[in-house]
């Protein structure tokens, strides 16, 4: 089938132009290999040119049947939508089916985070064992996570380089290349310090034990294991600490578009969903202190 190869371009693509995340390069990568095999059994479909809307929207209506939730379909339908805006602005193909095809409606979630007072006894009962290296790493990568609301993906890219002691700060390089700035504390900066003469070698601030580029599958067991130690949370992942950092930063009175620099984040809308934790808690705050809240 010939769109065998305008995936592979546009994989290409996705890895060194628009330079996405490992997970969304796999992501995207799966959802078009599916979609495509779905057409070819389906509706024998031989070219990326005689796929019509009609063809995708009966993919998507059997995901749907199948029970895949709607944010992984509304993901799939991204994958579709940025493959055929590539094949479009790369003279590939001059139609694009995805015009005609809509999301479903998701619920919002949401983001899990970790309440302040449960983290502040988490830091202060981290005990680092001198001799094991692998959890005096797993405490530091924590703490960077919490301290920053540094995505997985920009921890682990994170370069020496890129840490100024002197103004105590680091600069992270985001989604869609986007630089930003954090500023970050003195206890922080310290922990840095320490990664900045670790493997010489590396232009990175965190490798492994080994001396490796740390990956993802190693930050996520790192963080779970700790996280276990300390919570009950169903979900124990780097970005939950993200979710912990912003959501403690806007109880703390900080300004919305504040919060949106430091996350990165393109829109505001995105940041917002934020203030409905923080009326959560304002709502359980009423509920125990007002007379008849109880009730």
């Amino acid at each position: 089938m010939s769109d065998v190869f305008f995936i592979q371009q546009f994989q290409a693509y996705l890895g060194s132009e628009k330079k996405v995340s490992v997970h969304t390069y796999k992501a995207y990568s799966h959802d078009l290999e599916q979609c495509f095999s779905y057409l070819q059994k389906n509706f024998e479909v031989k070219s990326i040119k005689e796929v019509s809307h009609l063809f995708i929207k009966s993919w998507l209506s059997e995901l749907m049947a199948s029970k895949i939730d709607a944010k992984s379909v509304n993901r799939k339908i991204s994958a579709l939508k940025s493959f055929y805006k590539y094949l479009l602005r790369h003279g590939l193909t001059d139609r694009n089916p995805m015009l005609k095809v809509s999301s479903p409606k998701t619920s919002r979630k949401l983001p899990v985070f970790i309440e302040e007072n449960k983290m502040s006894d988490m830091i202060e009962d981290i005990i680092v064992e001198k001799k094991d290296e692998n959890m005096h790493l797993a405490n530091d990568i924590l703490l960077t996570l919490y301290h920053t609301g540094i995505r997985l993906n920009e921890l682990i890219h994170l370069e020496k380089k890129n840490i100024d002691l002197n103004q105590q700060t680091i600069k992270v390089l985001g989604k869609r290349n986007k630089e930003r700035i954090i500023p970050i504390t003195t206890e922080l900066s310290n922990i840095l310090t320490n990664y900045l003469d670790i493997y010489p070698l590396s232009p990175f601030v965190f490798n492994t034990a080994k001396g490796i580029k740390l990956y993802p599958n190693f930050v996520y067991r790192s963080v779970k294991t700790l996280l276990s130690r300390h919570t009950t949370l169903n979900k124990k992942s780097p970005h939950v600490l993200r979710h912990t950092f912003a959501t403690h930063l806007l109880n703390h009175g900080s300004d919305l578009n504040a919060i949106k620099e430091l996350l990165g984040h393109a829109n505001l809308s995105a940041t917002q969903i934020y203030t409905h934790n923080s009326v959560e808690r304002l709502k359980k705050i009423h509920k125990s202190a007002h007379p008849k809240g109880a009730k």
